[in-house]
């Protein structure tokens, strides 16, 4: 009897020391993983100016978005003479925060000649991959005419939804 229990007890022994092992082993390799993640992460950072680009101001990753709140809903010229519909939401894309406030300032403004823009255009013509670019050019053009005012410019028209009825 004093036999079995002997070799309980190492069994024991022997298995604590296995999965304290194991348990040591994890740990290791997940702080081996976290110190290599960070170390190609803080290279990266230091890396991230472009060649060539070391005295200039552009600065990566400031673009600023404006997304209007509603879509616009406007009628549209059909040559087979029934009534259709267009549903367009938009973003503006800029290279700075002065973007968003320029835009809020003048929102009705924006507004109102987007809608103007919109309610003039043709069905058939919106069909194609290239009235839809046109379109977008247009709200561009649109857009920065109002906003170049605060003596901002803005990068492009976003278009992020389009239905056509």
């Amino acid at each position: 009897m004093a036999d079995e229990e002997g070799g309980k007890s190492k069994k024991l022994i022997m298995i604590g020391g296995l999965v304290i092992g194991i348990a040591i082993i994890l740990a290791l390799a997940v702080g081996g993983t976290l110190y290599f993640l960070d170390r190609d992460s803080s290279e990266e950072s230091e890396g991230s100016a472009i060649p060539g680009l070391e005295g200039s101001d552009i600065q990566l990753g400031t673009a600023s978005y404006y997304s209007f709140e509603e879509a616009f809903v406007t009628p549209l010229i059909s040559s087979d003479r029934r009534q259709r519909f267009m549903q367009l939401s938009l973003a503006v894309k800029g290279d700075n925060p002065q973007v968003t406030q320029a835009i809020e300032t003048h929102m009705p403004r924006i507004k109102n000649d987007l809608n103007r823009l919109f309610t003039g255009q043709d069905y058939q013509t919106l069909q194609t991959p290239e009235g839809k670019m046109q379109l977008q050019i247009s709200a561009a053009e649109v857009v920065q005419k109002v906003v170049e005012r605060e003596g901002v410019q803005i990068d492009q028209v976003l278009i992020t939804n389009f239905v056509l009825q």
